[in-house]
């Protein structure tokens, strides 16, 4: 139990399992187009906060939002064991809590209502699919989504929301066959507060970054879901960026699985130990891509932007950090 713990608490620590060869890689495999007459529902139920997040998040209540990022001193809590842990954790949560400070304006998303709309779009749109909205009928496969975002501290201020869409595939007898994250990031990272803060307005630019990025994330899923994506597991490129709930930016060696002119989506070459394993969907502007081979580190950290770059969202001036992680 502990160490699942430590990889939730250190992100970046989770590809010690990838280099001893004991890492999973489930949900970075493509969906399993066996699978016919699939049906789709959007779970109700809320995420776990022990295995889909780090700890020491802080949940806003009535909401499906969690704020990350701010998390500091996990190391001294892992000092002191288990109970440590959990003390650091509370620690942390509070802290969150109060740099949202008065949350009313970031808690009335309703994305589960949100998502089942995009949905359904979605699904018309395609007359050809062989996918359709509700509960799956005797013989048929169900795909469940639980959908939350992330609010991510990217710096000491500002804050970047990520919309992720977990989904789980379980098979005509209820076993889980397959399952993965979409993960959509914001093109934009502001303040809670403020004359250009999310809180603005009652949150409505907060709203539409939710809505931007829940689109995006169902939008790649389907697609992915129906075999239409252009998923290259020869193909290695390093993509560096700022990932959900880690402030410290990373350069991860990833493959592609959908090369629009405006976006990228990649699935990174992570352990399901991670909490963000699965397809990661990133504006181009904020992330540096270049190329990899196979044989090249799993992963590097790279310095942070400067504050005036991680404004404007230009995240191509990250420079990789002397600290390099194994193949």
């Amino acid at each position: 139990m502990l160490r699942v713990a430590i990889f939730r608490i250190f992100p970046v620590a989770v590809c010690v399992a990838t280099m001893a060869g004991c890492a999973t890689f489930r949900n970075t495999e493509p969906f399993p187009q066996a699978q016919k007459d699939v049906s789709i529902r959007v779970s109700q139920e809320l995420p776990s906060t022990w295995t889909e997040m780090p700890t020491g998040v802080y949940a806003v209540p009535n909401s499906r939002l969690f704020v990350s990022g701010h998390q500091s001193a996990q190391a001294v809590g892992l000092l002191l064991g288990p109970v440590g842990v959990l003390l650091g954790s509370a620690i942390n949560a509070e802290r969150g809590k109060n740099l949202v400070g008065d949350g009313s304006a970031v808690a009335k998303q309703d994305l589960a209502a949100a998502t089942e709309g995009f949905v359904k779009d979605g699904l018309a749109a395609d007359p050809n699919t062989n996918l359709k909205f509700g509960n799956a009928g005797a013989g048929a496969s169900q795909l469940e989504l639980l959908p939350f975002a992330v609010l991510s501290y990217i710096n000491e201020t500002d804050v970047r929301p990520y919309v992720i869409v977990r989904t789980t595939l379980k098979d005509a007898t209820g076993k889980e066959v397959w399952s993965s994250r979409y993960i959509s990031a914001s093109a934009e990272a502001r303040p809670f507060g403020g004359d250009n803060g999310w809180y603005k307005d009652d949150g409505s630019s907060l709203k539409l970054a939710l809505s931007q990025s829940l689109k995006r994330s169902v939008d790649v899923m389907l697609s992915d879901v129906s075999g239409k994506t252009s998923r290259n597991a020869t193909k290695w490129m390093y993509v560096s960026g700022q990932y959900v709930f880690v402030k410290q930016p990373l350069k991860l060696k990833s493959n592609p699985v959908v090369e629009d002119p405006d976006y990228i989506a990649f699935t990174p070459h992570i352990g399901d130990v991670n909490v963000f394993a699965g397809v990661s969907i990133f504006d181009r502007r904020i992330v540096s891509i270049t190329e990899a081979t196979e044989q090249d580190p799993n992963f590097t950290s790279v310095d942070k932007p400067s504050p005036d770059a991680a404004k404007s969202g230009d995240a191509a001036g990250t420079t990789v950090s002397a600290v390099q992680a194994g193949k």
